[in-house]
């Protein structure tokens, strides 16, 4: 048995590796298969339009399209990880008014995402299937909080998301090209910045 064993032990530890990386590999990131489809897709509609227009154009249209595909990829996922987060809040928060925020962040946070599954869909722009890698994490360790040092860790995640995500509307408002995404941006850009300052009064109460 042991000459066996000795034999066939670099083929044995090649298999084990190759076992052990795919089960530890996991899948791609949801965001970035999301981006890759919508470059795909991009460079496709570049290649077709090469005739019908100058280099200079062609290249200011692929960077916008670029520009709101990435936008809306990236709302889209910060909403997902919102709604999840807030979902949360319902079993694991204490506070009332962290309770009532989350109710309404899981509505709102619907409806937005539902607009830009409209918009993503007409430009044939694919979206992410899931939360992201750091944000699948950060739900797993907000899992183990309860009470107040959930509603503190709660509020200061909605804080700074939404800080974030007041900056990325009001760049996609400024840059983009008349489109969906640019009229989305400009008409949602208010209801994210209600959601921030709503925030801070929470936060600035339970610190």
């Amino acid at each position: 048995m042991k000459t066996i064993i000795k034999t066939y032990w670099p083929f044995l530890s090649i298999i084990m590796a190759m076992l052990f990386f795919s089960c530890h590999s996991g899948p791609k990131d949801s965001t970035a298969v999301a981006d890759s489809a919508n470059q795909k897709q991009i460079d496709k509609s570049d290649s077709a339009r090469k005739a019908a227009v100058s280099d200079s154009t062609l290249k200011a249209i692929k960077t916008l399209q670029e520009d709101a595909s990435k936008f809306l990829v990236k709302s889209y996922e910060s909403g997902m990880y919102e709604i999840q987060l807030s979902q949360l809040a319902a079993t694991n928060g204490l506070d009332t008014d962290v309770k009532n925020l989350a109710a309404m962040l899981v509505n709102d946070h619907t409806a937005i995402n539902n607009k830009i599954d409209a918009i993503a869909a007409s430009a044939n722009f694919t979206l992410p299937a899931a939360i992201n890698a750091d944000h699948q994490k950060d739900l797993q360790d907000m899992g183990k909080l309860t009470g107040a040092n959930f509603d503190k860790k709660y509020i200061d995640a909605i804080v700074t998301g939404h800080q974030t995500s007041v900056s990325n509307y009001k760049d996609a408002y400024k840059n983009l090209a008349e489109s969906d995404t640019k009229n989305f941006a400009g008409e949602t850009l208010p209801k994210i910045e209600d959601h921030l300052a709503m925030a801070k009064k929470v936060q600035d109460r339970i610190k």
